[in-house]
């Protein structure tokens, strides 16, 4: 037999035994190959990672590593089910758990190194074990970093990026950037995790220790210094904007240089012009009606907010009274659809709408209009008579 399938014959034995995850066997297994266990691994077949798709114990992982002369473990490999067939499966009852690691095999273009799989998989002893053999957290696969491709293959949980943080991972060497299609909870964690850190406590608790006074301009000094070291991209502010998910917005204010409290206004107010997408302001009003409804800490005053919204219906009115003064009943009815969410701001009484119907003797159609989207609304009112 020459020396291709010699090898070939020892790895589907050796994954028949991993897939039975039988460490005894295993450890017979090496004893008495006739060729070093390490000889089996080439590019597309690795000893170390199929153990840790088939969920093999630690003792097993562990008994592979100090056997396979591993000089690192950031690394990867493609294929590694290339050889496997399920007809060689003897329990038949983990085809399925082999299925599900295939499926995992395909994402990312087939290519794993031994601490993804090991995330993937949520096996945290394994975990903590390739990490301190050196494991790097920031090692790239495809120019992605393994908390991308969690995030990617939806196997991304708090429990993983909690153990990542606590491990070493951090804003320091992740870019932020990189954090703008992730989960906002991800994100709030990640920024929790570097901005008032470990190191930044111990500093303020030997201050403390040490009896050292500061002044309040001080230590807010110190405070603002914590949180301006990272600087939070615009876009994630515009997802939320857009969203009208304004306390995300507010949650990310909180790491704004406060020095520049006017710029983000004046950025605030520019992209809700953006996201005005319908012409009608609905943007500004839901913001400005947040502002007024909540306590906030966004740099904008409730009396500010009260003023921009009495502008925007006073112009509506003044855009309205126009159409029914000229009878245009078609822009008129386009106004009303694209307005809806402010009518009621608009006009609330029926003398008000009797008064415009006089004052600019609408047509029929136009009373129409007006009866339909303000007095219908208000089942107390009666029809309007001509």
């Amino acid at each position: 037999m020459q020396n291709l399938d010699i090898i070939t014959e020892n790895q589907k034995l050796v994954l028949e035994i991993l897939e039975l995850n039988n460490f005894n066997k295993l450890k017979d297994f090496i004893s008495f190959i006739e060729i070093p266990i390490y000889f089996l691994n080439n590019t597309n077949f690795d000893l170390l990672i199929t153990a840790l798709f088939l969920n093999c114990s630690l003792k097993i992982v562990k008994l592979i590593y100090n056997n396979c002369n591993y000089n690192t473990l950031n690394y990867v490999i493609n294929y590694s089910y290339h050889l496997y067939e399920k007809t060689n499966i003897k329990n038949k009852e983990n085809i399925n758990d082999i299925d599900n690691s295939k499926e995992l095999i395909n994402i990312n273009n087939c290519i794993k190194s031994p601490l993804l799989v090991s995330l993937e998989n949520s096996d945290f002893q394994i975990v903590e074990f390739l990490i301190k053999n050196g494991a790097d957290i920031f090692y790239k696969i495809n120019n992605k970093y393994i908390l991308e491709i969690l995030r990617e293959e939806e196997l991304l949980t708090t429990k993983k990026l909690n153990f990542l943080l606590k491990n070493g991972f951090s804003l320091k060497k992740f870019d932020i950037e990189r954090l703008s299609n992730f989960e906002f909870k991800y994100i709030k964690m990640c920024l929790e995790n570097y901005v008032f850190d470990t190191n930044f406590i111990k500093n303020l608790l030997n201050l403390y220790m040490n009896g050292k006074c500061i002044s309040k301009r001080n230590f807010n000094h110190i405070i603002n210094a914590e949180k301006n070291k990272i600087v939070i991209p615009r876009n994630f502010y515009l997802e939320y904007l857009d969203k009208k998910d304004y306390r995300k917005v507010e949650y990310f204010y909180k790491y704004y240089d406060t020095v520049n409290s006017n710029s983000f206004e004046d950025f605030i107010l520019l992209y809700l012009n953006y996201f005005d997408r319908h012409f009608n302001k609905k943007p500004f009003y839901d913001f400005f009606n947040f502002i007024i409804n909540n306590d906030s800490i966004l740099p904008f005053s409730k009396e500010y907010a009260i003023e921009e919204i009495e502008i925007i219906i006073q112009n509506k009115k003044l855009k309205m009274v126009q159409l029914i003064k000229n009878n245009n009943t078609l822009k008129l009815e386009a106004f009303l659809i694209k307005n809806n969410y402010i009518l009621n701001n608009l006009y609330s009484s029926k003398n008000e709408i009797l008064n415009l119907i006089n004052d600019y003797n609408a047509s029929s159609s136009v009373v129409y209009l007006l009866q339909k989207n303000f007095l219908n609304q208000n089942s107390d009112e009666d029809t309007i008579n001509l």
